[in-house]
């Protein structure tokens, strides 16, 4: 598994994500992409979650959202926002390439 940046790098990396998504909301981005109920998603380096509520939305409850991170602090921040937002359709994944998901996935 490839080295996690530091600690200070991804709180300074996250912050700085918050800011962006404040001028560019992640749902918006994501309508482009086309995900519709049902959908299962893998977000690979997801950092600190900022597609995370926006795809679980637009996948809903029939859905899935896999995000993927080599930093445990990624992890831990998708996590948070998942119990916050009670989005059971969303799973983490530590790993910095294999996702453990079936070849055959959709």
């Amino acid at each position: 598994m490839d080295k996690p940046i530091s600690n200070f790098h991804f709180k300074f990396m996250s912050f700085g994500y918050k800011f962006r998504d404040g001028f560019s909301p992640r749902k918006d981005i994501l309508k482009e992409v086309g995900i519709k109920p049902g959908f299962h998603v893998l977000d690979y380096g997801c950092g600190p979650g900022g597609y995370i509520i926006a795809a679980a939305e637009l996948a809903g409850k029939l859905g899935k959202i896999y995000a993927l991170d080599v930093h445990p602090l990624a992890i831990q921040r998708v996590n948070s926002i998942a119990s916050k937002k009670q989005l059971t359709n969303v799973e983490t994944i530590c790993s910095d390439c294999k996702t453990g998901l079936p070849h055959n996935s959709n």
